[in-house]
């Protein structure tokens, strides 16, 4: 049985040239989209990077105490920004592993580094001049939810002589 003959010619195959303009053609199409995929990360790979690498660092260089009670600590920080809310806190050592912790300050987190400066009323005669051990952080929170959670990026222990201010 013969089939009779179709009056639709064959598709002719696609020429070389228009391929090879078509290869192109997607070729910079996903360039194009890789170098936006890219750029979209690279600030977080960065910052990432840069936490990893200790980029964020915090210290604390003084510490006063006056006679009725006011203590005032100051250091430095740097950290890059991470699009959250960042603050230096600071923990002066009361007893054995007692911490009283101060109020934390905002940090200005652009990778430079800057000066904080914290003061707390005490109890009168908690403390008094001479060396103390300081635990000074930067604490990001981070929204997950309702409730913003802290995360550490640096954390640090020194000694510290208070001095009668």
């Amino acid at each position: 049985m013969a089939f009779p003959r179709s009056p639709i010619s064959p598709i002719s195959p696609v020429s070389p040239i228009s391929s090879r303009s078509a290869r192109s053609a997607l070729s910079r199409a996903v360039a194009v989209a890789a170098g936006v995929v890219l750029l979209a990360v690279s600030p977080a790979v960065a910052a990432a990077q840069a936490a990893d690498e200790g980029f964020d660092q915090v210290t604390v260089e003084s510490g006063r105490i006056t006679p009725d009670g006011e203590l005032t600590l100051a250091g430095s920080y740097r950290c890059l920004s991470t699009g959250d809310s960042v603050r230096v806190a600071a923990s002066i050592e009361r007893g054995e592993n007692v911490w009283y912790g101060m109020d934390s300050v905002p940090a200005s987190c652009d990778g430079s580094w800057h000066q904080w400066s914290n003061t707390k009323p005490t109890e009168p005669g908690a403390y008094e001049p001479g060396p103390v051990r300081v635990k000074t952080s930067l604490v990001e929170f981070r929204r997950t939810g309702f409730i913003p959670m802290p995360t550490v990026h640096s954390e640090q222990i020194q000694e510290v002589v208070l001095t009668e201010a």
